[in-house]
């Protein structure tokens, strides 16, 4: 049974970690790769917001 919440837990973390460095990542300075790093390092929810604070793209 704990072996069952632990990959459900994997699970739900990678997803809100793809779900905030497509949507934040693609914007922002440290790209999709990096934020996505962040966010399976840290949490979604840290990794999402080290990621909103830093600068936007800019566009040339």
């Amino acid at each position: 049974m704990n072996e069952i919440i632990i990959v459900i837990v994997f699970i739900v973390w990678y997803i809100l970690s793809l779900i905030i460095s497509e949507n934040i990542g693609k914007k922002k300075k440290p790209s999709t790769e990096w934020s996505f790093f962040l966010c399976m390092i840290f949490s979604p929810v840290i990794g999402g917001l080290i990621t909103y604070l830093y600068p936007s793209k800019s566009r040339k």
